[in-house]
């Protein structure tokens, strides 16, 4: 894989092309301060047509992955995902985006750093519309200065895009998968706090494999609990140790229901 490094400012970075998409690196601050968090985003966006992939990519597909190059010190957190959407290409279901899409960071200086700091970051994706798939790549390059924060105009784009990232909300905390001849029955309890309407909520299968992404997810209320059944991923572990979903209400922004499977 050929890697074409461009080089780009805190504010809105300059784009690079690679197969179907354009990609860039900004920050919500020109400068960082030792030993804090600053708050970028990768932001891709994909040709008309064509579609790229959270993730859980589904049937097929693959995520959008990153990997660092930093000074020493530097940590970068994970790549936030997005709230992604269903889209089934050539009888195949995948999980991804269209248009453009941000993928906020957030990374932290070292306390002991000083001066200009160079935080470089390789992005690969893949997009795919109904006949075939390209995969891009491209090296970018986020110069910051030392400094008190100065916002950039890029700031509340990246707000904005931090919003579309689900959460964990505090009433949803346990969720119990019993396995059974290929299929998971899961529960999530009705507990004192408000929980959304399960039964209203689209939910995504955000963990790789464990459910078929060819069914959906369909929550129903019986007594005391929400209850659905799923086909189990053909390449699923057994057992089942680890699963989350996020569930988008009709109203409301998404959570995770995200719990260490009992």
């Amino acid at each position: 894989m050929v890697v074409i490094w461009v080089l780009g400012a805190a504010v809105a970075g300059a784009s690079l092309r690679s197969g179907r998409a354009e990609v860039d690196w900004i920050s919500a601050t020109s400068t960082y301060e030792p030993g804090k968090v600053v708050q970028t985003a990768v932001r891709l966006v994909i040709d008309a047509g064509w579609h790229s992939y959270w993730e859980n990519p589904g049937e097929a597909g693959m995520q959008t992955s990153v990997k660092w190059e930093l000074p020493a010190g530097w940590v970068a957190d994970d790549l936030e995902y997005p709230l992604p959407q269903r889209f089934e290409s050539a009888g195949v279901v995948g999980f991804g985006y269209t248009g453009t899409v941000m993928f906020p960071v957030k990374l932290t200086a070292p306390v002991g750093f000083r001066g200009m700091a160079q935080l470089k970051v390789k992005v690969s994706w893949l997009t795919c519309d109904d006949d075939t798939c390209v995969p891009g790549n491209a090296g970018l390059v986020l110069t910051l200065e030392e400094g008190a924060p100065v916002l950039t105009p890029a700031a509340p784009l990246i707000d904005q895009a931090l919003l579309t990232v689900p959460r964990m909300r505090s009433a949803w905390e346990v969720l119990e998968v019993l396995e059974d001849k290929g299929f998971l029955s899961l529960k999530v309890p009705v507990g004192g706090a408000p929980q959304p309407d399960l039964a209203g909520c689209e939910i995504f299968p955000a963990t790789v494999g464990v459910i078929d992404a060819r069914h959906g997810i369909r929550f129903s209320r019986s007594g005391d609990a929400w209850l659905a059944r799923v086909p189990k991923g053909e390449y699923a572990p057994a057992p089942v140790r680890e699963l989350r979903l996020v569930a988008v209400p009709k109203n409301g922004p998404p959570g995770v229901l995200y719990w260490k499977i009992r």
